[in-house]
């Protein structure tokens, strides 16, 4: 079944500017967004987005040559998810996201541990929506918004680990919930997602 058809959650992402941040040797870098559908209609490209910082600089290696406008797609559920849960769900997992992302890139040790604990508690929040679902990365793929179709990708490695390490991340959150949460256990997946956006950017 394709991606268009499934009910199931994607994640997109877009590079949209060239910025300045204020990290260690490091003079500049993309945003990235990290985009979801908008699940008050059907069209797998409506999507609500929120910024995720990459402090490095490319060319897009990654991005189809023939497809600069396209997105890196990953898909996360195999099975149908009511759509006002994976709504919240987005919410709480981008904004967990956007905070780890900050925390990677500030100099302030002190405010990197701040964020990185709001971040954890953002993702916690997000495994507890979906608590009765099983995610498991289900794909990657290069949407394009303009003529609203996917494309394969020969070079999608970044992608792909990134896909798999937010996948895992969730899982280790919900496997202990009831429990003692393993939150540093799903960062460390988080941090690994992290690290493959900045790689699928660079050059």
């Amino acid at each position: 079944m394709s991606l268009v058809r499934r009910l199931m959650i994607a994640v997109t992402l877009a590079v949209s500017a060239v910025f300045f941040i204020p990290a260690p040797a490091q003079a500049g870098g993309y945003w990235i967004e990290v985009c979801f559908p908008d699940t008050s209609t059907d069209d797998p490209f409506d999507l609500k987005c929120v910024p995720v910082k990459v402090p490095v600089e490319g060319n897009r290696k990654w991005w189809p040559p023939e497809c600069w406008v396209c997105l890196p797609s990953f898909d996360f559920w195999k099975d149908y998810v009511d759509p006002a849960v994976r709504y919240d769900f987005n919410e709480r997992f981008g904004k967990g996201l956007g905070l780890l992302a900050e925390s990677h890139l500030t100099d302030d040790e002190k405010l990197a541990e701040q964020l990185r604990a709001e971040a954890g508690g953002q993702f916690l929040a997000a495994a507890e929506i979906v608590s009765k679902y099983e995610i498991g990365f289900d794909g990657f793929a290069w949407t394009d918004p303009v003529n609203g179709k996917y494309l394969g990708d020969p070079q999608p490695d970044p992608g792909i680990a990134a896909g798999y390490a937010m996948a895992e991340g969730v899982r280790i959150l919900q496997n202990t919930l009831g429990k003692e949460p393993d939150i540093e256990g799903a960062l460390k997946e988080f941090d690994a997602a992290y690290e493959s956006l900045s790689e699928l950017a660079a050059a």
